[in-house]
């Protein structure tokens, strides 16, 4: 067997990755974009996460990496990006998304000044900016009447390029052990002289002599350099940049503005935008549609699918993961396994197989039953009469039973054959049913609210308006909506439009705002469970320490929050509310608040809202950083709560489940239900009736008769007839 390499860590919190190697590996051709790495294993620190499995990402092929929270998914893309699993080809191009964030070190370093959202993407293509001054350099250097100065641009250029090989080979040496290690330490030794050589030429470029053919190396790589350009489409990118931008929401007027202006969210988005421009052979993307609205998020999915370089995707919302992905790569147990479809399509496979292999194991017990009894009935008769032929009848269907049970059809589905398939050395002569592998189902269980004494809507808005102080015009104006008891709605809209800020936003629902104008009557004795979108940050920003000194866990800042409201809560109840989260035993009470996970922190956030169910639950993209197991979760938990409920959000999967009550498997359109029982997933029973959808925009609010189906149409046209008006877009 080939031998293992391995990538050592430089601390015991870096990414340590093995793989199997050979000299007939890819690595060796340049040419291939395709990964193909067998054994592979990644830990960080002690605990690993993936263990001895094959790493394979076809060329051009959209995968969707899916997989719980904690289980590696972000950690592989690392991995992949940094080159830290031996065998990855030095020449592949890879750029993972939260590496594009760097890029802000070219565009505000010292001196730049403050440059415009255009520009900022455009610099943090690193790669072809670099060539960009490579160029300017070498075109004053072909144009200089002085060929001592001609020297001084190519000497300089290749210092920087000698630069650039030891900052590699020093990355490469760091990552390498054994004879790989000696090997890329060597090189490192090589690239450090090349580097003290260019040095010493160019220090001494003042005094030394002018080289022959300097003017010849000068249009050389002059030449280069320009071949270099076309390949990158220098020429296109400011136009191709600007597309990008447009369709991730940026009007012309931000795209001029200062980038420093920029909120998170939008900033966000330029580290997309710039990740979407730079040329690639693989892109990993990890959460891409994190703060993008619905509109971002379609566009978005329209021109990953058009892109022919590999991508791996990463994304908590279904319905754009399975718009966008052909394959889908599933981490679970420490193994990566493969299926040419959908996360949604191997969803809806693994129920099917689990079903066909139970069935078949049934079937299996009951003829086995068959046979035994049968067994069992000739041997009674063969003692009595002493028929020997009997007994031998026995003693073989003895045999089949000892030696040859099992499976009676090969994985292909034909008929089993011993030395076909089973070749080779076993201990039966029959191979078992296999198994379906699956996780622990998350469960959430969030109780109903105790119906309120007095009828009553919960909540209703009429004609409210508002408007910033001093400001002439309204900012939203005639918002009317109603939210009974039990009742539920949604509201969706682009970012900017007032869906997250005014007058639907928590401030005025809960009251801790007042419209302009209108009325906003709520029920007395309404009690409201906010989630925000910062509550997980908040969560993060708490303090490290209790008052006691010891780390801020799960449990504690339960108690703590409850302690500091005057409500006593038994540290038993706050456990059983905590595990009903998936949060037990010493990760809710040892497990330092920090080390959490973002989809535990949501966990723990929601728990604080309904540990006393409140009659309203105001739920504001409750559905970031937790991975589609617990969003299932989630929904099936709010599909039987009684209380009323009110969600923002950009997921059209959960906004049909929870608001319009769809069956928790709309996500799977392919899935013939009435082949797969669904008794074990959703009780249709007892769910609230179908609630309603608005759409806001244009300072307005505007009801979606056919719900989340009607918006997506909507925001669809609305692409199109920009894409109409500029084919660029």
């Amino acid at each position: 067997m080939a031998p293992k390499a391995k990538a050592t860590p430089t601390n015991l919190n870096a990414i340590t990755a093995t793989s199997q190697q050979s000299r007939f590996h890819t690595e060796t051709l340049d040419t291939s974009f395709e990964i193909d790495l067998k054994a592979v294993s990644i830990s960080i620190g002690e605990r690993e996460l993936i263990s001895s499995s094959h790493l394979r990402l076809k060329e051009g092929v959209r995968f969707g990496l899916v997989g719980r929270n904690g289980s590696g998914k972000s950690t592989l893309l690392t991995a992949i990006a940094d080159k830290l699993i031996p065998g990855l080809s030095p020449s592949i191009r890879i750029l993972l998304l939260s590496q594009v964030e760097d890029s802000a070190r070219a565009t505000d370093a010292p001196g730049v000044g403050s440059i415009n959202v255009l520009e900022h993407v455009v610099k943090g293509d690193k790669e072809r900016q670099a060539a960009v001054e490579e160029f300017e350099a070498l075109t004053k250097a072909v144009e200089s009447t002085s060929l001592r100065e001609t020297q001084r641009i190519v000497y300089e250029l290749r210092l920087a390029a000698r630069r650039r090989d030891l900052q590699e080979a020093r990355k490469v040496a760091l990552r390498r052990s054994g004879a790989r290690g000696k090997d890329a330490r060597l090189e490192e030794i090589k690239a450090e002289g090349n580097l003290k050589e260019a040095e010493s030429l160019l220090e001494n470029v003042d005094t030394a002599e002018i080289e022959t053919d300097i003017m010849n190396q000068a249009l050389e790589m002059l030449q280069n350099v320009q071949v270099t350009l076309d390949l990158l489409e220098t020429s296109s990118t400011e136009a191709r940049a600007a597309s990008i931008l447009s369709g991730l929401g940026f009007s012309q007027e931000m795209m001029d503005g200062p980038y420093t202006s920029l909120s998170g969210g939008w900033r966000s988005r330029c580290s997309l935008a710039t990740s979407l421009l730079v040329h690639s052979d693989v892109l990993l993307l990890d959460e891409p549609s994190n703060f993008l609205d619905l509109e971002a998020i379609i566009w978005l999915e329209g021109f990953l699918s058009t892109q022919s370089r590999t991508l791996v995707l990463i994304s908590h919302d279904q319905a754009f993961l399975n718009n966008v992905v052909e394959e889908s790569i599933i981490l679970r147990n420490k193994q990566l396994e493969y299926f040419e479809g959908t996360p949604a399509a191997f969803e809806v496979n693994e129920r099917k197989r689990a079903k066909q292999l139970t069935g078949a194991q049934e079937a299996l017990d009951k003829k086995r039953e068959h046979i035994e009894k049968s067994i069992q009935q000739g041997k009674e008769s063969a003692k009595k009469t002493g028929d020997d032929n009997r007994l031998k009848m026995v003693k073989s269907r003895q045999k089949k039973l000892d030696e040859r049970w099992g499976a009676e059809t090969s994985a292909k589905g034909t008929r089993f054959k011993l030395n076909r398939d089973m070749a080779g050395y076993h201990l039966s002569n029959r191979a078992e049913i296999d198994k379906v592998v699956t996780e622990p189902r998350i469960k959430i269980n969030i109780e109903s609210p105790e119906k309120l004494r007095t009828v009553g809507d919960l909540i209703h808005f009429d004609a409210v308006e508002y408007r910033f102080p001093k400001a002439k015009k309204a900012f939203l104006e005639d918002i009317t909506f109603t939210v009974s008891q039990g009742g539920r709605c949604a509201f969706v809209g682009a970012n900017g439009q007032g869906k997250v800020l005014l007058p639907l936003s928590p401030k005025l629902i809960m009251g801790t705002l007042k419209p302009t104008k209108g009325n906003i009557v709520r029920h007395p004795l309404l009690k409201i469970g906010y989630y925000g979108q910062h509550s997980v940050e908040e969560l993060s920003g708490s303090q490290a320490q209790s008052a006691l000194g010891r780390p801020v866990t799960a449990l504690s800042y339960f108690m703590e929050h409850f302690e500091a409201k005057g409500e006593k809560v038994v540290e038993q109840d706050a456990r059983k509310c905590l595990g009903s989260f998936g949060l037990q035993g010493k990760i809710a009470s040892d497990t330092p608040l920090a080390q959490l996970s973002g989809g535990q922190k949501v966990r723990l956030a929601i728990a604080l809202i309904v540990f006393i169910p409140p009659p309203l639950l105001l739920l504001d993209e409750v559905t970031t950083h937790v991975d589609f197991d617990t969003i299932q979760a989630l929904a099936k938990a709010l599909k039987t709560f009684t209380g009323g409920i009110i969600i923002i959000t950009h997921d059209r999967w959960f906004s049909r489940v929870v608001i319009e009550g769809e069956s928790l498997r709309h996500a799977a359109p392919d899935d013939d239900e009435s082949d797969v029982s669904s008794s074990d997933d959703e009780d249709e029973e007892d769910q609230a009736p179908p609630g309603k959808t608005y759409r806001v925009g244009g300072g307005k609010l505007k009801l979606m008769e056919k719900g989340m189906a009607q918006y997506v149409a909507f925001v669809e046209r609305k692409l199109a007839k920009k894409k109409r008006e500029d084919p660029k877009t």
